[in-house]
């Protein structure tokens, strides 16, 4: 991660707007539910018309706001992840033509190949991801806590049971995540060697009728690598189904013993309903962070593999080209 940090932090003015936009349209998408509440338990029963259309007309304007602001947030954030993703790509491709042979037969052309491909898109999603999920996942976990807690805590105490439980399995599993998709790059780099191997000399293959055994090669390479994908994978997403599990449990509850409160008089109808959207956000700011966990991994190590190559200094003298126009 510190490869992508560094980076990055050549944009810190556009990141930082980017990331401001992103925390006032999940500020505004956290009032919607509260102005239905509203609306439903205060205003309706008043029975004026005028009221009603004018806090109507409110969550109108603010769900437009959201869309707007997370329209525009997400814009920015992917303009910044292709500026960073173009100059790790850039660095990288010039440290490679700036290595000795042993030191580019030390990591392969493969291996050289896939970084420069697969490991720099998996930095750039996340890049992307940094500007977006890991301010909105936050903001819909600990404000929708917030929230519920100031309407009503009794029910709001069933998210705070549920939520730490759900983010420690997912904490759990991802601890896994970084060496398991590293392997997987790893196997990456197999394929993309048998399959230039196969291309470079496709015409000695077919002259010693050796198709079928370089079928089979490439075979065994892209079934390891099929097996490593599959299995972290779904190591990975072992917390989604649990993770719903514990959604639709919760949500029973909230509307179980917001039924009993309501028929009690101690909450308002109006409560359950803006509750029940409550519980979906933070729900989603919890499946956001396995999500992010498993972007993170991924960055995580392809970075590592980009930083490897950007970190080696050549063992041979670079020349400038003002010293050889000559």
């Amino acid at each position: 991660m510190r490869l992508i940090l560094r980076y990055m932090k050549q944009y810190t003015g556009k990141i930082t707007v980017s990331m401001v936009v992103k925390l006032l349209g999940s500020v505004t998408e956290l009032l919607i539910p509260y102005i239905l509440e509203h609306l439903i338990d205060e205003v309706v029963p008043l029975g004026e018309l005028d009221k009603v259309l004018l806090w109507g007309s409110l969550m109108v304007v603010t769900a437009v706001a959201t869309r707007q602001l997370n329209v525009w947030a997400n814009q920015i954030a992917v303009d910044n992840a292709h500026r960073v993703s173009y100059d790790i790509r850039q660095d990288l491709f010039s440290r490679t033509a700036n290595l000795s042979g042993a030191q580019f037969d030390a990591f392969g052309l493969p291996s050289l190949i896939s970084r420069m491909t697969s490991d720099s898109y998996n930095v750039q999603s996340c890049v992307q991801s940094l500007q977006t999920m890991c301010v909105r996942v936050p903001i819909m976990l600990l404000g929708g806590i917030a929230v519920t807690m100031m309407m009503d805590p009794v029910l709001s105490s069933i998210l705070c049971f549920i939520s730490p439980v759900l983010i420690v399995v997912i904490l759990a599993v991802s601890r896994f995540g970084i060496p398991l998709f590293r392997k997987v790059q790893e196997r990456l780099d197999d394929v993309v060697r048998t399959m230039r191997e196969d291309i470079t000399g496709i015409r000695v293959v077919k002259a010693l009728s050796k198709t079928e055994y370089e079928k089979g090669r490439f075979g065994g390479c892209n079934d390891a690598m099929t097996r490593a994908d599959i299995k972290a994978s779904t190591i990975m997403a072992i917390p989604g189904p649990f993770m719903q599990m514990c959604l639709n449990v919760g949500l029973t509850l909230v509307v179980w013993f917001g039924a009993v409160r309501v028929d009690a008089g101690d909450m308002k109808p109006g409560v359950i309903l803006a509750f029940l959207t409550y519980f979906n956000m933070v729900m989603q700011g919890v499946m956001g962070i396995n999500r992010i966990f498993m972007m993170v991994s991924k960055a995580s190590a392809s970075a590592n593999r980009i930083d490897q190559v950007i970190a080696v200094q050549s063992d041979q003298r670079i020349y400038s080209e003002a010293s050889v126009r000559g």
